[in-house]
């Protein structure tokens, strides 16, 4: 298994109970040919999944479709005001 940058690492042990299990979910987004930085898609995955393994399967597929979406969602607020720049490491966010 490959390893994630240092804030992801932990977000995953803090917030799910079997890390293995979230991280295979999320394996498949270090594949992704994009421009974006896949450490920003994965933190959007994670974020949007609110610790749940299926929504991070759901959200994960989403974002190997097309990772704009899930950019998109967890970075705005339903006034499309950016809340959130996850290019920057969980702890650096302020909500």
């Amino acid at each position: 298994m490959k390893k994630f940058e240092d804030d992801i690492e932990v977000w995953i042990k803090n917030k799910f109970p079997d890390a293995d299990r979230a991280k295979e979910i999320i394996e498949p987004l270090l594949g992704i040919d994009t421009a974006i930085s896949l450490s920003r898609i994965i933190r959007c995955a994670l974020y949007l999944s609110d610790n749940d393994y299926d929504s991070l399967v759901n959200y994960t597929n989403k974002a190997l479709d097309d990772p704009r979406n899930v950019l998109w969602w967890a970075e705005n607020d339903n006034r499309n005001v950016q809340k959130r720049d996850f290019n920057y490491s969980f702890t650096m966010q302020n909500n």
